[in-house]
């Protein structure tokens, strides 16, 4: 039974819309079919999809309206079919055009939802795609909101559109920059709107979180940084927003100020001034980051906690809170953009806040940023499925400590990365579904998976009375 009419009615009636709709309007962008699918991400998927840009208003940075655009990602199922809702929050792109409603800047990830029967939607984020004005970086309440009207004008497509959207499920996912945004929407979510919108599970996945804490310690640092232009982009961002500065050259010094102003305009790309500042600095001798700042500025940022730059980096902290909703953190060890350490103090903190179901997941100790999308992007959806299948083995794995597996994805052969497994292990192999495909015994830490059909899988693995839990992908 649709919920949609009811809900609009009830933010309505909050004074959360006005009398004119969110949905602007809503374009075909084509269909993917599950052949498409497995060519693309090499896995076997459940559903056809289907495509659309959607453009809907909302706020401005400046608080004026605009129009923004976004993703829509629909899985092709039987008419009156209700299914869950994947709110997913794209990484950094490298400009206005690099978004998902242009089947750029992450639209792979939103895919990959839909594959598997989520209905997704994908935010371009102000300043990005069709909203105007200038990205307002990872600035909590515009990606929140920016987020929160998009599912407001995707209910609205649903209302009169197939699927159905099955109003018990509602799930929060993104990566990197979108990690940060997850965790912003469903803070306001949970904070604002839970009665209507109540949250089933969340992962927010490789973000910055701790902006004021372990973003400007990286700022500080005395250590090389490979992406010298996420720095300037924060900073040109906030500036945004809270009107930090009169010139770019108020920040930063030259030659660096140059070309952090040519972003600024958007007469070159986020991956330009990022090899443009990475040459300059290099000329140093090293590529550490405060080496672009002024003396002034470094100060500040050391010993004036009440500055203007200091509160606004303080003010976009997406960690302190307590979920409500059961929330995964998953993060790689070796990431060398987003520190993982992000990961870890959130986690930390929400749990010491008194969260009843949060935990920060080290998926691998040697992934990158880069290498570790796939594996979070696996056990994102393989955590969201587990919510809807709760008669398989849903429930007891909630409770399981996570290991690694290696290689991940695989093409037939997994070690396990867990030292009580060296000797011998029992293991089960659970679909996608949560249907037991395989179960053995191993006499050391490894097991043969090259049977099994491509998929997303999940491994019990147990060595006497303890058990450990693994996702993995089969190539």
């Amino acid at each position: 039974m649709r919920k949609i009419f009811t809900l609009l009615t009830l933010r309505y009636m909050c004074g959360a819309v006005s009398a004119q709709d969110y949905l602007v309007s809503q374009t075909y962008l084509g269909t993917r079919t599950k052949l498409d699918l497995l060519l693309t991400f090499g896995v076997q998927v459940d559903y056809d999809i289907d495509l659309y840009k959607i453009t809907y208003q909302t706020p401005g940075s400046d608080q004026l309206p605009d129009t923004a655009s976004g993703l829509l990602v629909l899985p092709k199922v039987p008419a009156g079919t209700p299914l869950p809702i994947v709110m997913f929050e794209h990484g950094t792109t490298s400009g206005p055009t690099d978004v998902p409603s242009q089947l750029r800047g992450g639209y792979e990830a939103a895919m990959a939802y839909a594959a598997f029967g989520f209905i997704t939607l994908a935010p371009d984020y102000l300043g990005l795609g069709d909203s105007r004005g200038f990205h307002p970086y990872v600035h909590a309440a515009t990606e929140a909101s920016a987020s929160l009207d998009m599912l407001n004008a995707g209910l609205e497509y649903l209302d009169f559109n197939e699927p159905e959207w099955d109003a018990n499920y509602l799930f929060i996912s993104g990566y990197s920059q979108g990690g940060h945004a997850s965790m912003a929407l469903h803070k306001e979510v949970q904070d604002f709107w839970s009665f209507v919108y109540p949250v089933t599970a969340a992962t927010h996945m490789s973000g910055p979180y701790s902006i004021s804490g372990v973003m400007k310690d990286l700022i500080l640092s005395d250590e090389s940084y490979g992406n010298p232009a996420y720095i300037a982009y924060i900073v040109l961002g906030y500036e945004v927003i809270y009107d930090l500065f009169d010139t770019v050259g108020d920040i930063f010094k030259e030659p660096y100020a140059g070309d952090i102003d040519s972003f600024y305009q958007g007469q070159i790309t986020l991956g330009a001034l990022n090899s443009r500042l990475l040459q300059e600095l290099a000329l140093g001798g090293n590529t550490v980051i405060k080496r672009m700042l002024h003396d002034s500025i470094v100060n500040i940022l050391e010993n004036v906690p009440d500055d203007p730059i200091n509160l606004a980096l303080l003010d976009n902290d997406t960690y302190n809170w307590a979920p409500e909703a059961p929330t995964r953190l998953y993060y790689c060890g070796a990431d060398e953009q987003v520190p993982f350490e992000n990961s870890i103090i959130a986690g930390i903190t929400m749990n010491s806040l008194g969260a009843p179901d949060t935990e920060a997941v080290n998926l691998s100790p040697f992934l990158d940023h880069g290498g570790c999308v796939l594996p979070a992007l696996v056990s994102s959806i393989a955590f969201f499925q587990s919510f809807l299948n709760p008669s398989a083995v849903a429930d007891p794995w909630r409770s399981i400590p996570t290991i690694d597996v290696m290689p991940n994805p695989t093409s037939g052969e997994l070690f396990i990365g867990w030292d009580q497994a060296m000797g011998g292990m029992a293991y089960r192999l659970y679909d996608g579904l949560g249907n037991q495909v395989d179960q053995g015994l191993s006499t050391h830490n490894r097991i043969l998976v090259h049977n099994l059909p491509a998929g997303i899988y999940t491994m019990v693995v147990t060595v006497g009375p303890d058990s450990r839990l693994a996702r993995f992908v089969r190539l």
